[in-house]
């Protein structure tokens, strides 16, 4: 991925990320049975978010040789080893790639606040990534 592609991808998934603090700012209504359609399309929103956060950081590890990842979650471990990452991002991030195979099991209020843990950490991965691409390119 090139600086420029990833400044598109970017901006769309930073529009995402707002969306879903957005439909999460009133809990109550987030919680309520007839919010299902809020609910499915903030799940929506976070899975593909968190699963393009994984893509984006397989492919700099790819790019940049470094030790294969063990599982979707280990890539953010291997960036932060490497300092790409802030090690305190991780387990946010990770707590949100462990939880895509089961998001269409969570309750409510779990997945409420599986998303109030995940964003804070995932905004700043996808910060951690702006700062590599704007530097990618530079020469030292």
């Amino acid at each position: 991925m090139d600086p420029a592609e990833f400044k598109a991808v970017n901006e769309r998934l930073n529009k995402n990320l707002d969306e879903i603090k957005e439909s999460i700012k009133t809990p109550d209504t987030f919680k309520k049975p007839e919010a299902s359609h809020l609910r499915d399309k903030t799940k929506y929103l976070f899975y593909s978010v968190t699963k393009a956060t994984v893509d984006i950081g397989h492919s700099i590890i790819l790019e940049l040789e470094l030790r294969e990842p063990l599982n979707r979650a280990d890539i953010f471990i291997s960036l932060a080893e490497r300092d790409i990452l802030l090690h305190s991002v991780v387990p946010g991030v990770k707590k949100a790639v462990l939880s895509l195979p089961k998001i269409n099991t969570l309750t409510p209020e779990d997945l409420l606040d599986l998303i109030k843990k995940s964003i804070p950490d995932i905004g700043k991965c996808l910060a951690s990534f702006e700062v590599y691409f704007n530097f990618k390119d530079k020469p030292v």
